[in-house]
């Protein structure tokens, strides 16, 4: 008997070693400083201060290759210092787990597979405009070489408000009357979507149908709106050619106030260049208000459209630019961006100018485990009152 638990603990022992010694431990560290002046005359500026440390760890499970665990944790100083006649001043910590993932994968055939995975992770719908961000939830996903049919599921409600923001079906971001702390929690949603998409349909032009449903439940966060949101998108996307790709989908939305569907329109035509790992890029942005055949079109996450004083939603919203980037010399990245932004006023079916936005930035791998961050941003708003400069620098560390 005795023989017999011996050689059962070996094998186990055998068993799970292998696993037990192939973890992975990563950690980062990083500071940002953000200098924002909401003037044209760069006076009493706000002071953005941010150190950050986060960890991550992930380990394969069984030893079947395709299973496997991830979770992420960080702790972070912010502090907000406002200078001028209006000074003030915000200094807070913040804990968050950004990441807490179980995901496998299983081969049904040759070219028949399933994907799936459950936990805390990001996850963005065909727009990347109306959901994009971290849920508690679980994916599913099969697919061939003809189609892809996936399923995702998730929970809003235990994500840190300070990190999240999620709007309401009025457009407006949700906050709770006494927030807390270190951490707390943001509005309770349930969202969930089906996609089915068609690889390489036609011309090697690959066809996405979306439905996405957003409702109101009950969480630790205190939500008293009847808010029940629905979405349904089409997306097209790939090559023109070797070096142009291109991405069009339209979404609409069920909108609140009028009873009227919401339209977003989305256009991206990228161009990549083999000198220096050039690339250029054109995007266009419509996302319709409340005057006109169409409602407001309102999301789900706060994605802002640019950087102006009051930092507007895409919601009675059009905007178009251009972007590029560049790798000069070794390690180094340097970003360019202009983007003109309209705005649709609530008395008139036209657009109205409402700014011009230029950017600027650069990334320099000094080491390969330090990276160094510098931009600068202005919006030039028609109004001065919405003009808004930010310089910001950044540096990661990684341990």
């Amino acid at each position: 008997m005795k023989r017999i638990a011996k050689k059962f603990l070996l094998s186990a022992f055998c068993l799970i070693s292998p696993l037990a010694f192939a973890y992975e431990f990563s950690a980062i560290v990083t500071d940002s400083t953000k200098v924002d002046y909401y003037n044209e005359k760069l006076e009493d500026p706000l002071l953005k201060q941010s150190e950050k440390f986060t960890g991550a760890f992930t380990t394969p499970l069984f030893n079947d290759g395709v299973s496997n665990f991830a979770a992420e944790g960080s702790v972070e100083h912010k502090l907000d210092k406002q200078f001028g006649d209006n000074a003030d001043t915000d200094n807070n910590i913040v804990l968050d787990c950004t990441l807490f993932k179980f995901s496998t994968a299983k081969k049904i055939s040759r070219t028949q597979n399933i994907d799936f995975s459950i936990g805390r992770y990001i996850y963005s719908d065909l727009t990347g405009i109306v959901l994009a961000q971290t849920n508690d939830g679980a994916f599913v996903k099969y697919s061939s070489s003809k189609v892809e049919l996936s399923a995702y599921g998730g929970y809003s409600g235990l994500q840190n408000v300070k990190n999240v923001s999620v709007l309401t079906s009025k457009g407006e971001v949700w906050a709770p009357e006494d927030e807390k702390d270190v951490y707390d929690f943001t509005a309770p949603y349930v969202t969930g979507s089906v996609c089915l998409s068609f690889p390489y349909f036609f011309l090697n032009q690959t066809v996405s149908f979306e439905g996405l449903g957003v409702f109101n439940v009950a969480g630790p966060g205190d939500l008293e709106d009847d808010d029940e949101r629905f979405y349904g998108t089409v997306s097209f996307t790939g090559p023109l050619s070797n070096s142009v790709f291109y991405t069009l989908c339209g979404t609409l939305g069920t909108a609140a106030e009028d009873n009227k569907v919401g339209l977003l329109g989305k256009f991206n035509l990228n161009y990549f260049a083999p000198y220096k790992n050039a690339a250029l890029g054109f995007s266009t942005i419509f996302a319709s208000g409340k005057k006109g055949g169409f409602g407001s079109f309102v999301g789900f996450s706060k994605v802002t459209s640019c950087l102006s004083k009051d930092e507007p939603i895409y919601s009675g919203i059009f905007k178009a630019g251009v972007n590029g980037s560049i790798i000069p010399v070794d390690r180094l990245v340097v970003k360019a961006s202009g983007d003109m932004v309209y705005k649709m006023p609530v008395d008139d079916d036209s657009a109205e100018y409402y700014g011009l936005q230029v950017s600027g930035g650069l990334v320099y791998k000094m080491y390969s485990d330090v990276n160094l961050n510098l931009s600068v941003t202005h919006f030039n708003g028609k109004e001065k009152d919405a003009s808004r400069t930010e310089f910001a620098l950044g540096l990661a560390l990684a341990l």
